[in-house]
Order: C-alpha cells, then structure tokens, then sequence
C-alpha cells in the first residue's frame, strides 16, 4: 500500500544554502580573529616577560658580583713587576657606565680546574653586531686575576637592547653618593663604596624608557692584605 505524498514536504534552496554558508563563513572568520587575537597577544606577554625576566637576571648577577668586590695591596714579584693588581674602578661614558672590579664571585665549572674564586669582572655597553643602533650590556670575566684588571677573559652579552646602565657610589667617609669611583685615585685608595645603587634602563613596546633599580652591600669595603 502506497502512502500519498505530502504536499508541505520540501528541500532547502539554493538561497537558503547560500545563507547559510555565508553565515558559517563569517561565525569562523570572527572565531579565527578572536583565536589570531589571542595568539598575538599571547606573544607580547611571553615577549615583555621574557624582557623582564632578562633584565632581573642582569640586575641579580650584577649586584650579587659586585657586593663581593674587592681590593687588596699591590703584589710584587722579587721587587719588580706588579703581578698581581685590583682594582674597583667606574667611570661614565655616555649612557652607560663602564665598571671594572676584582670579585670573589666566580664559580668554578670543570673539576680540577685551576681556578679559584677570584675573578675580574667588567660591565660595559657595545653595539649589537647585526644591529648598529641597538646597545646591549655586555660582562666579561677573566678567572685568573693578573696585572692587567680591565683585560683578557672573555666578554658575551648579559643583556640585549639596553638603553643605559648607571651607578651610584655610597662613600661612607663622607656620608654622601658619588657617581664615580676609581681605587688608582688618591681619594678612594685603599677602600671601596658600602652600598652601590645600580640601574638598568630599558625601552618598552611604545620606546618609552623603563628604569629599574637596585642596591647591594659590598661585604669587604676595606683593603685585604696579601702576605
């Protein structure tokens, strides 16, 4: 027995399919824009944070390093040359300060390694080799100190796109802040700051400069004396 066909049964048209189609199109394109959104914006945290945590990085080494700077009297050899010599000296040059210093801070890596935790260390500004017009704060490390404290080592980047580094000296015989300090001077022979103030500056996402700061303590602030 045949059943009668009914009359308001009906497929969809080419209109309607249409439609539907275009509304589809433009639910994924809004759905991909609000997902493309988010991976953008995904990006620039991890960027920014990345940024931060480079510059606390740097901040860190720097103020961990420098709190265990010392000096110690001149060594000579059988009454000739100096073979030994340190020294805690930081001058200006532009935007960025360049510091040299003698710190008990370096980690020995390989055993046996004839290598103690004396150390010179120095912190200065150069170019980026791909990028003339971009600064970075470079550190260079000799493990051995001898008697040429602002040579040899090795120096790699601690810092990308820096725009300026700068300290401040606490004189302790004086009770007042000083921007420059040097141990070959007469004036601070012999001793170095108690507190050093050290700040980083950086360019944000809109090239706005951000300026971090810190302070560390130097342990030894008087000269050692070497027997």
């Amino acid at each position: 027995m045949k059943r009668a066909p009914r009359k308001n049964q009906r497929g969809l048209t080419i209109i309607e399919i249409a439609l539907a189609t275009a509304i589809l199109a433009m639910m994924a394109t809004i759905t991909w824009g609000s997902i493309a959104r988010s991976f953008d914006a995904f990006e620039t945290v991890s960027e920014i944070d990345a940024r931060y945590h480079n510059v606390r990085v740097a901040m860190n080494r720097m103020a961990r390093e420098l709190s265990m700077a010392f000096v110690t009297s001149p060594t000579r050899s059988f009454g000739r040359e100096e073979m030994w010599k340190t020294i805690f000296k930081a001058k200006r040059s532009s935007s960025f300060y360049e510091i040299h210093f003698a710190s008990l801070s370096h980690q020995v890596l390989r055993q046996d390694a004839k290598e103690s935790d004396q150390c010179e260390i120095s912190y200065f500004g150069a170019p980026d080799p791909d990028q003339r017009e971009v600064m970075n704060l470079m550190r260079r490390e000799d493990p051995r100190i001898d008697s040429e404290p602002e040579e040899g080592g090795r120096a790699y980047i601690l810092a990308e796109n820096v725009k300026g580094l700068s300290f401040r000296f606490w004189d302790s015989r004086d009770q007042d802040w000083v921007d420059e300090w040097d141990t070959e001077d007469p004036e601070f022979v012999g001793r170095l700051p108690t507190i050093i103030e050290i700040t980083l500056v950086i360019l944000d996402d809109s090239r706005e400069e951000m300026k971090f700061v810190t302070k560390t303590r130097v342990y030894m602030p008087g000269m050692l004396q070497r027997f």
